[in-house]
């Protein structure tokens, strides 16, 4: 892989961004009923293994002048879904759409979900460059751990995400302030109603280009 996306070096701590959403009452049922915590094994993503479906209705790009945060994304998402059973499966870079889950999946009614934020930007001499994705990638998995959801290996989904970049750079806006904002989130997808560990997940991240 070609060396376009490097971490922004010497930068202040940032601002934690997770969000956990699981409800109290929810965890309390789940670790009453299983005793001690889960430790669901941090592995299975590969990044070799990532497969790749471009879009062939490209979206027109907004002036950046006119965008407005969380309102505009990019063509492509990523995409890693996960079974208790098979461990993770193959990365997904496709097109930007709707996600398929049932009526019944656990993360609409025990809202076992969490999601993290951050930033791939142009330094002044057109680099694409992140920044310390790799603080994103350890909140992520411990609130993962707390929500017993499966965790993963950040080092993998970093890759991962720079290749996503590298599919939609053109969707990174130039000048300061300017940049494109980038939200991992993990869901349980379990087709079933009750407290309990997640048997299945997803992990997927979309984009959005924002400004000042």
């Amino acid at each position: 892989m070609n060396t376009l996306l490097r971490l922004a070096p010497g930068l202040a701590r940032s601002r934690q961004h997770t969000a956990v959403l699981g409800t109290v009452n929810a965890l309390g049922a789940l670790r009453s009923f299983h005793g001690t915590p889960l430790a669901f094994r941090v592995a299975g993503i590969q990044a070799a293994e990532l497969q790749k479906t471009l879009t062939t209705n490209p979206k027109p790009l907004i002036p950046k002048e006119e965008l407005v945060f969380g309102h505009t994304f990019s063509d492509h998402m990523l995409t890693v879904d996960w079974s208790a059973a098979e461990g993770w499966g193959k990365p997904q870079i496709k097109p930007y759409g709707p996600l398929s889950l049932d009526p019944s999946c656990s993360v609409f009614h025990y809202a076992f979900e969490c999601f993290e934020g951050l930033k791939a930007y142009r330094d002044e001499s057109g680099k694409i460059r992140l920044f310390r994705p790799d603080k994103n990638m350890e909140r992520m998995n411990s609130s993962a751990e707390r929500l017993y959801l499966p965790q993963f290996n950040g080092e993998e989904m970093i890759e991962c995400i720079k290749e996503l970049l590298r599919t939609d750079k053109r969707w990174i806006p130039e000048g300061k302030g300017y940049s494109l904002y980038l939200r991992p989130t993990l869901i349980s997808t379990e087709n079933t109603l009750g407290v309990h560990r997640a048997n299945k997940a997803m992990l997927y991240v979309i984009a959005s280009p924002c400004g000042p």
